[in-house]
């Protein structure tokens, strides 16, 4: 009951108009929510295998916690939330306490960060620290030769004999004589031998050990000292000076708060006096937290103000004195000195909020908005540590926090927002009908530009960008590039040489259309933002918002994220398939975001298509459009806000072959179809090479009949008479056999357009034009009459083909006339044939003379050629 009120409470305070603020009683000035984090978890040094307890309270108990963690091994990248309950995490809650129990291993290392959720609220603490226990030696781990001193009696001595030893936490030390321990004269010497005035029973053998507080581990370096003591008599005066192994300058790190020694080397025949200044410090040396020993200076409770130079000066007498220099630096935790405020704020406004912090190092400055990094809001730009809102939403509504960072820690303070929404009015007319403003002209087009890129990374040097177009009526895009900048050195903007096609201007769902494309030749361990600039129809173009800062984080340094195995490619359709994949059995589905497709044909060597499929419980999805009947080869790969994993096996799939078609054509009407030739159904359901075989037999026969009933004809005419030089009309007319004579059958089948040369006519008719007048014109020879019957299957030759055969006729017709003897001379006669149309005049077929039988052994069935 207690919970639900509290949620109530909230959710009133964030839609309500009211300008009281619940505010803290501590800070009166600066109105702060009812819920706070009352204790944060803290950072810890632990060692390996060990197990650690995070604690978490807040002022209400909230609806339920959660914790969030960064590797170490990606300080760059974001916070993950954990999944308790396995071997490395365990969470228990307790009424407003949440309890983080992990085991010390090299992935749990980093920092950590509890959630508390107290309805649309959110109030996240610092970051904790978790560490690994540590000691080691720096420089060369050899043994080496013990330093050799003497010195006079009475001097201090100062040994650094643990500058090899690095720890974490810092190491406790013991110290030897002889092998004996011994008890340091001051506390906080930090690895350093401090013996004050010493004697002959100070001679010796020295060494030191560093012991790990956190783990046990104890080391001990290498060097060692031999201390021999003379007396004050025996040495002889000498200016001070260092010793071997002494150094002549230091500079230390200290908390503020915290006690500090400052030690002065240096020895001297007779021993040295120590003067102490300081030429930044004002009263560094005469106030009551500073307090002089022989060649020591403490400092209790230092502040920030202590830090400067201050100069250890000795002398003896002897000339020249000896000045040693101790820079000394003092850190401060962050602390902000002025939270941010916010009031009711109208949907839509700008909104400005400031934070103030102080510490040393000067702090980072960094905001959440209800948990969420405001780096990642498109509406939200970090100036000076000020903390601007272009365009307050109402997913703004609820806690703002500032946390100030540095080496030693966090601070954070927060705010509520509350956001007034904007309120919708659309002017209407009595009985609810909405009716346009007069004169109202017709609605102009936009440009709705693209959602800000979602950025993952691919490679060392390489990311994919994610992005997206809503549904829209505006100026269709044509072509998108792709912009980014690299943070902090350049402040232009690059534009990559790949066009990205818009493609068909169908939705891929109810939200938009969704577009991907990758970036090269960036390079690692560098921040980024990308933004997309689209190109539209009316020749202008509008960029999207930017993205969020994106670090690119080296492979190395990142989990591996699960890697998809694809198990079938399913042929959907002829232009589409659909991917099926698995993961395995011990795979995070909570490192993964989505999954992108890669695919190509196989027969292509080019680059691969890409597909973005949202959502880590998918397991199938369907790509399209594809070419039919083509066989493609896929690829997955599994991504999340950080990175991708490695690729799936390459599988090949096909898309379906297209569907033969079935339908038959109508039948045409028996009335006027050739009965000579199939029917159009027959034919089709014929096979083409039978039908061609058939085809091509049957006219091949045809030609062999036709051949030899016309080589019959032409023997038994020639067996007629004995002398050749005799006119014979019927033989010449039997030689010229027309197509339709040949045939086995004297009905013809279809009318055809034939091809005939120049037929020989009989020598009689040929004498009878030679003697006619050579001055008449070759026309005449066109208009005679004819004289005898011409045989009805001959076909008629054009004009032309006739007027040129003609006269080649007449001249071989004279050079006959003057060698009548000759039996190789062709016997020349003309025939004028019947026209077609009595109102014409006729045509003249001219047919080649026969050659002599007894000269000649040429068949008469060669004279004929017959084209069809």
């Amino acid at each position: 009951m207690t919970l639900l009120t509290s949620s109530l409470l909230l959710f009133s305070l964030l839609t309500s108009r009211l300008e009281a603020i619940p505010v803290s009683e501590k800070s009166p000035a600066h109105p702060s929510p009812g819920v706070r984090i009352l204790r944060a978890p803290e950072s810890l040094v632990a060692p390996l295998g060990d197990e650690v307890v995070l604690e978490c309270e807040t002022s209400l108990q909230p609806e339920r916690f959660e914790w969030s963690h960064r590797s170490s091994k990606s300080p760059g990248g974001g916070f993950k939330y954990l999944r308790t309950g396995n071997s490395k995490a365990n969470v228990s809650h307790e009424a407003a306490i949440s309890r983080l129990r992990v085991l010390v291993r090299p992935d749990t290392l980093g920092e950590y960060r509890c959630i508390g959720w107290f309805g649309p609220l959110v109030v996240t603490s610092t970051t904790a620290r978790l560490e690994m226990a540590s000691t080691s030696l720096v420089g060369p781990k050899e043994s080496v030769s013990p330093l050799q001193w003497r010195v006079a009696a009475g001097n201090s001595v100062l040994w650094p004999c643990g500058q090899q030893v690095q720890s974490n936490p810092s190491a406790t030390w013991s110290y030897y004589r002889n092998g004996v321990e011994i008890k340091a004269e001051f506390p906080g010497t930090s690895g350093n031998v401090f013996l004050t005035n010493v004697s002959s029973e100070s001679s010796g053998s020295y060494s030191c050990q560093a012991t790990n507080p956190a783990s046990g581990e104890r080391i001990q370096p290498s060097a060692s000292l031999h201390l021999q003591v003379t007396s004050t008599q025996r040495s002889q005066s000498n200016s001070p000076h260092w010793l071997k192994g002494q150094p002549n300058s230091q500079t230390i790190t200290a908390r503020e708060g915290s006690s500090l020694l400052l030690m002065c080397p240096g020895v001297g025949s007779p021993p040295p006096t120590v003067v102490w200044s300081s030429p930044d410090v004002l009263g560094a040396v005469k106030n009551r937290r500073s307090k002089v020993f022989d060649h020591a200076l403490e400092i209790s409770d230092i502040q920030v103000q202590d830090a400067g130079t201050y100069i250890c000066f000795q002398d003896n007498g002897v000339r020249p004195a000896l000045e040693h220099y101790i820079q000394v630096r003092v850190q401060r935790p962050p602390q902000i000195v002025r939270p941010p405020s916010a009031n009711l704020t109208n949907e839509g406004e700008r909104l400005q909020l400031e934070c103030e912090a102080t510490g040393v190092p000067t702090p980072e400055i960094y905001w959440l908005l209800n948990g969420h990094s405001s780096t990642d809001d498109t509406e939200a730009e970090l100036s000076n540590n000020i903390l601007i809102l272009h365009s307050v939403l109402k997913r703004h509504a609820g806690y703002v926090q500032c946390f100030a960072r540095n080496s030693l820690g966090e601070h954070s303070a927060g705010t509520l927002l509350q956001v007034n929404p904007k309120q919708i009015q659309e002017p209407r007319e009595s009985g609810g009908i909405h009716r346009p403003k007069p004169n109202q002209g017709p609605k102009q087009k936009q440009m709705f530009p693209p959602s800000p890129p979602n950025v993952t990374r691919l490679t060392d040097e390489s990311v994919m960008l994610r992005w997206m177009v809503p549904r829209n009526d505006g100026w269709p895009i044509v072509i998108f590039k792709v912009q980014y900048r690299m943070m902090g050195k350049s402040k232009n903007w690059q534009t990559t040489n790949d066009n990205i096609p818009y493609g068909k201007p169908k939705w891929n769902s109810e939200m938009g259309k969704s577009f991907t494309a990758s970036v090269t030749d960036l390079k690692p361990q560098h921040t980024y933002r990308f933004r997309i600039l689209a190109v539209y129809s009316n020749n202008d173009n509008k960029e999207s918002n930017k993205s969020a800062k994106f670090y690119l984080q080296p492979g190395a340094a990142l989990d591996p994220m699960p890697v998809p195995e694809l198990l079938e490619i399913e042929e959907h359709s002829e232009t589409a398939v659909v991917l099926h994949w698995s993961l395995a059995s011990d795979a995070d589905e909570d490192l993964i975001t989505g999954y992108y497709a890669y695919y190509r044909p196989s027969s292509s060597a080019g680059e691969y298509f890409k597909a973005t499929i949202e959502g880590a419980q998918a397991r199938s999805f369907k790509i399209a459009p594809l070419e039919t009947a083509t066989i493609y080869e896929f690829k997955l790969q599994s991504f999340s806000a950080v990175s991708a994993s490695e690729f799936s096996a390459l599988k090949q799939g096909r898309t379906q072959r297209p569907k033969t078609s079935t339908t038959e054509e109508p039948i045409q009407p028996m009335g006027d179809r050739d009965t000579t030739t199939p029917s159009h159904n027959e034919t089709f359901s014929m096979s083409p090479m039978l039908t061609g075989t058939i085809c091509g037999g049957a006219v091949l026969i045809l030609l062999l009949v036709s051949t030899c009933l016309c080589v019959c004809r032409r023997k038994s005419s020639r067996g007629r008479g004995n002398n050749q030089n005799k006119p014979r009309m019927a033989d010449l007319r039997e030689d010229f056999v027309p197509l339709g004579n040949c045939s086995p059958s004297k009905q013809r089948q279809r009318t055809r357009h034939i091809h005939i040369t120049l037929n020989p006519l009989a020598q009689q008719q040929q004498q009878a034009m030679e003697e006619k007048n050579d001055s008449e014109q070759d026309v005449a020879y066109y208009q005679r009459q004819s004289s005898y019957d011409y045989d009805p299957g001959l076909r008629r030759m054009s004009s032309s083909s006739l007027r040129r055969s003609q006269r080649t006729l007449e001249r071989a017709g004279g050079s006959n006339g003057s060698n009548n003897g000759n039996n190789n001379n062709l016997n020349q006669s003309s025939e004028v044939g019947p026209v077609e149309n009595p109102g014409k005049p006729g045509r003249v077929l001219k047919k080649r003379p026969r050659l002599s039988s007894r000269s000649e052994n040429l068949s008469s069935g060669s004279l004929n050629s017959v084209g069809v």
